[in-house]
């Protein structure tokens, strides 16, 4: 196609624009029908492994319940690490899936043949959820069409208004449970930054904003101050959860900061902030110095490394699951993005056959895929300094790198 576009004649510049046009049009088709596939192939590996629970372990004492549920695990873990995806994102394809199959079969034809965009099937497979049957063929019929045609944002609010007119129960019932899904999330981003996103109830962050902007415009009436309104309120905020401004019920929190030694002494070496990544050099001098917070971890000029010192007792002393953490930074299983300050610590070989606590024995393993490891048929080996990952049905991964 691109050969034919290069011979067209130059003077026929509309010609080349509907080719152009067109080839993205079936583009967006075949990568949707191949999103649809993807997402029936997931549903569908997951059923065989309820079905067949043995496929995915290896000699276990589990009940037949949590047989099952610990293959469905193994297998969600298996396709994540074949597709590179989270192991979140493969479930929720698989329910995306079997809910768009089982309650609106119209709509989940039209997204496997590409006329629905996958963006706009997974609206609908979140909007269903608690409809009662009769809801849910009103709803399928009233958005079978606009699912096809219409863009992301617009169709999300056409279909949600229309979910409001037709969902039963009790506004305050429905508020409640949403309200038992409130979460903070940090999304790491560039140049030193984060976003602090916030899921609460409405009234609760209302309030907060109240306050925040309150003590914002107080600070903006200073003469000396320089900073805009936006940058005050986001310093406010930071400051209320940091517990900077006394609040009442602060509690301390500590937070890693690793700084190469030459970083101390005036170099240019980037320092590594626990949870979010690499942070300017003047930044980590800052922390390493002032904030009592912090702890303070020195590694070699030259290798990174901090030397390690072979324990001769099972449980990890503070210090080493410290620095396991620290060197680990998130959970070793490949794409695992959990934390390693809230995961086990796993002894690669196990104690019983002879592995060491020690740090070259030791990996962070969040409780999921700690159990995984012990109750599947997942296993993991050292090669080489390396630590390779085995699946229950063949497949090999190295452990990802630390993210930085």
């Amino acid at each position: 196609m691109e050969g034919l576009l290069t011979a067209l004649d130059p003077r026929m510049p509309d010609v080349r624009l509907e080719i152009g046009l067109a080839r993205a049009e079936v583009a967006r088709r075949v990568a949707t029908r191949a999103q649809a596939e993807q997402m029936a192939a997931i549903a569908a590996t997951l059923r065989e492994a309820r079905a067949f629970p043995e496929l995915h372990l290896g000699s276990t004492m589990l009940s037949p319940a949590d047989a099952i549920a610990f293959a469905e695990r193994a297998a969600i873990a298996d396709l994540a690490v074949r597709l590179s995806l989270a192991e979140a994102t493969v479930r929720a394809q698989a329910h995306e899936a079997e809910t768009l199959r089982g309650l609106t079969p119209r709509i989940w034809e039209a997204f496997r043949a590409g006329e629905v965009p996958a963006v706009n099937a997974s609206v609908v497979a979140s909007l269903v959820v608690g409809l009662t049957e009769a809801a849910i063929v009103a709803f399928e019929e009233a958005v079978l069409a606009p699912a096809a045609t219409l863009a992301p944002a617009r169709f999300r609010a056409i279909a949600s208004a229309l979910r409001e007119r037709l969902v039963t129960g009790p506004p305050a019932e429905r508020h409640r449970r949403a309200a038992d899904e409130r979460r903070i999330v940090v999304e790491p981003d560039f140049d030193g930054m984060a976003w602090l996103h916030a899921y609460l109830p409405a009234e609760a962050a209302q309030r907060a904003m109240a306050r925040i902007s309150q003590a914002a415009l107080q600070l903006a009436a200073a003469a000396d101050e320089t900073r805009t309104l936006a940058q005050l309120k986001a310093d406010v905020a930071a400051d209320l959860l940091a517990g900077v401004l006394g609040a009442a019920n602060s509690v301390g929190v500590t937070v890693g900061v690793t700084v190469p030694v030459l970083t101390l002494l005036g170099g240019n070496e980037p320092g590594t902030l626990e949870g979010y990544g690499p942070i300017d050099a003047d930044t980590a001098r800052r922390l390493a110095g002032h904030a009592p917070s912090f702890h303070r971890i020195l590694t070699h000029p030259i290798s990174g490394t901090v030397l390690d010192i072979d324990r001769t007792c099972y449980r990890p002393p503070a210090d080493l699951k410290r620095f396991v953490e620290l060197r680990d930074v998130l959970c070793t299983f490949p794409g695992c993005g959990r934390s390693a300050r809230g995961c086990d610590l796993d002894h690669t070989i196990a104690w019983a056959d002879g592995g060491s606590t020690s740090a070259a024995n030791l990996a962070s393993l969040c409780r999921h895929h700690h159990r995984l490891k012990h109750e599947t048929g997942w296993t993991v080996t050292r090669d080489n300094d390396e630590t390779v990952w085995h699946s229950p049905t063949g497949a090999v991964r190295n452990a990802d790198p630390p993210p930085f």
